[in-house]
């Protein structure tokens, strides 16, 4: 049990650490957009929930992969982790003046990023075990 709740708290953090990451990346690629107390341009905002998407889909993998059984189960409590956290973050930003689209983008495309890694979790876990025995093979 600690071993599961390890690998989905620590593909979460993952996850906000790979966020946090993108941001020293997108204030090169859009200068002055991603200042204290400055309102990023759309193009910045669509790049922010792509990078966000990217790294989601990845954590979500890692948490699948090294889940100790069913990957499924520990994707969903690092979905619901990630929406709770989301949630409680968007409601208080909701009227800070930035597009409300942003917000509501990372809320959207959280579950399904959680899906995709889910997904190639499987299929790279599908790959890697060896074919099954035929009749004729044996």
């Amino acid at each position: 049990m600690l071993k599961s709740i390890g690998i989905v708290l620590g593909s979460y953090i993952l996850s906000i650490v790979l966020v946090l990451g993108t941001d020293p990346i997108l204030s090169r690629i859009f200068p002055g957009d991603f200042e204290k107390g400055h309102i990023p341009s759309n193009p910045a905002l669509i790049a922010s929930t792509a990078c966000f998407v990217v790294v989601s889909i990845l954590c979500a993998w890692v948490c699948a992969r090294f889940a100790p059984r069913n990957p499924s189960k520990h994707v969903l409590w690092f979905f619901a982790l990630g929406e709770a956290m989301g949630l409680a973050f968007t409601i208080p930003n909701w009227s800070t003046g930035w597009p409300h689209w942003y917000w509501i983008s990372w809320l959207l495309t959280w579950p399904i990023s959680c899906w995709i890694g889910l997904k190639l979790a499987a299929r790279s876990s599908a790959a890697s075990r060896p074919p099954l025995a035929t009749a004729e093979g044996q």
